[in-house]
């Protein structure tokens, strides 16, 4: 059976833009059914369009919305992709599996947890965390120095979504909504559904609010398009690896603010305490959770644990443990089908390993049988010369443990990645907890979390070590001067 879409979204004032436009049909195939996207075939006037369209309906109507105006919308909008009948969700449920390879329940259980990070409360929290006082984004309000001050989202954003795991691009979305900014989303070949499903949520919610978005794909690279767009935008915000990052960089105007967020790397780390008899088993669990949890596709995926020693299990106990429930979770949510180069680049990963082992009796190989499913590589001795690696995962559901007497042996294996490390999960004592978040702060780590949480931030999570929304603001101060001498030309004062 194949399934069918016209996948964009643009404002109403714009339709008859594309009545008339050649679309293009994005073909994804999996779990044995087919899915068909149709996207219209932009040109450069289009999209010049779109965004004067865009430019206006923030000035005519975004920006004098209040903020908590903006996160009810938002929440009504949560409030029914959280009800498992809503039609879009349903549609979603039905096609994401088959555009992203994704099992179904994944998918499904994903929606429900993720959403939840966007309810009312959450973006409020949101907010609360960049602005000690939210109704700057409103008005002028006095600073504690003296004088006022008021915070300014930009006029128009344009974002580049990442298509490796679904939904994720609401992070953004939501940002520059909540920053009352007019959106242009380029969705990714990857995954180009999720985005216009919502921003098509927001038009039925409030007509005016979903006039103010644009969400379209373009082939990466597109010169005239792309010039097009990040010149007359306020701001550009890209996801992407490191070679996505650096052309869409090339392209952004000197007078255009660009914001970045590339590749990154995470890790575990898991001390003694959390091997006792009673506990390990959990430990395990909440590992492998971690690291099959969308194919360790996202950068809050872990490649590594570095497990210490001297617990009631030992580091290869916990290898074989880990092993064993990524076997079950594998059973219970299977992985995605994979490309030929993601399954080569395993099968030749675990050959190297194999072919190391003969010479190296502290290495060990534990992978699922006749296939890729999931592999974890217990190395004993992780020398590359004289230097410690830091054993970077094919991804696919493939992690290394690595055995360590105390903590502190981790950082000549981070060496180098300091700038690039985004999260780590901790599974540690009350005792330890204290020595070992100010360890990895010291480190350069941007986000510390439990295990088993690795792929889910908080709401007011700093992304990339920084501000979620107020890097996007431009700050006007009224300063003190102003306020104070303006009561000598009061007419009225006396």
């Amino acid at each position: 059976m194949i399934k069918s879409f016209s996948c964009f979204h643009v404002p109403e004032k714009c339709a008859e833009l594309f009545s008339d436009v050649r679309f293009h049909t994005l073909v994804f195939e999996n779990h044995g059914q087919r899915a068909e996207l149709k996207v219209p075939e932009l040109s450069p006037l289009i999209i010049e369009n779109v965004i004067d369209t865009l430019k206006v309906q923030q000035q005519d109507y975004l920006r004098r919305l209040r903020t908590n105006d903006m996160i009810d919308l938002l929440n009504e909008a949560v409030e029914k992709w959280l009800d498992p009948r809503y039609e879009l969700r349903q549609l979603a449920e039905e096609m994401l599996p088959i555009i992203t390879g994704y099992d179904h329940e994944m998918v499904r259980l994903f929606i429900s947890r993720y959403l939840r990070q966007f309810r009312k409360e959450k973006l409020q929290r949101m907010v609360d965390e960049d602005f000690p006082n939210p109704l700057i984004l409103d008005e002028f309000r006095p600073r504690k120095s003296g004088g006022l001050y008021r915070a300014y989202g930009p006029g128009l954003v344009t974002h580049i979504f990442s298509g490796n795991v679904p939904a994720l691009p609401l992070w953004s979305l939501t940002a520059g909504l909540l920053l009352k900014s007019a959106t242009l989303g380029k969705v990714s070949s990857s995954e180009p559904l999720f985005p216009v499903l919502f921003a098509k949520t927001l038009k039925e919610i409030d007509s005016e609010l979903g006039d103010a978005l644009a969400i379209l794909w373009w082939k990466g690279g597109s010169e005239s398009l792309e010039t097009v767009s990040f010149s007359k935008s306020n701001d550009v915000i890209a996801y992407g690896g490191k070679e996505t990052i650096e052309a869409v960089k090339q392209k952004v105007p000197a007078h255009v603010r660009f914001h970045s967020h590339g590749h990154k790397v995470s890790f575990g780390l898991i001390t003694k305490e959390c091997l006792e008899t009673t506990k390990g088993w959990k430990t395990a669990q909440l590992a492998a959770y971690d690291s099959s949890w969308f194919d360790q596709q996202g950068c809050l995926s872990p490649h590594v644990f570095f497990v210490e020693r001297a617990g009631k299990y030992s580091p290869l106990d916990f290898a074989q443990m880990l092993a064993n429930e990524m076997g079950n979770f594998q059973h219970t949510h299977p992985r995605a089908s994979l490309t030929e180069e993601e399954h080569h680049a395993i099968v030749k990963q675990r050959s190297a390993i194999e072919f190391e082992s003969f010479n190296n009796d502290q290495l060990d190989l534990l992978k699922s049988e006749g296939d890729t499913a999931w592999t974890v590589v217990y190395r004993e001795s992780n020398k590359g010369g004289d230097t410690e690696f830091f054993p970077f995962s094919p991804l696919n559901r493939f992690v290394t443990v690595i055995p360590v007497d105390e903590m502190t042996e981790i950082k000549p294996y981070i060496k180098g990645l300091e700038s690039y490390i985004q999260t780590v999960g901790v599974g540690c004592s009350p005792q330890k907890f204290s020595s070992i978040i100010v360890m990895l702060g010291e480190w350069g780590v941007n986000r510390i979390s439990a295990l088993g949480s690795m792929p889910h931030p908080e709401p007011g999570w700093h992304h990339d070590g920084r501000f979620h929304l107020a890097d996007l603001v431009r700050f006007c101060d009224v300063e003190s001067s102003l306020e104070e001498q303006k009561e000598f030309f009061d007419p009225y004062k006396e």
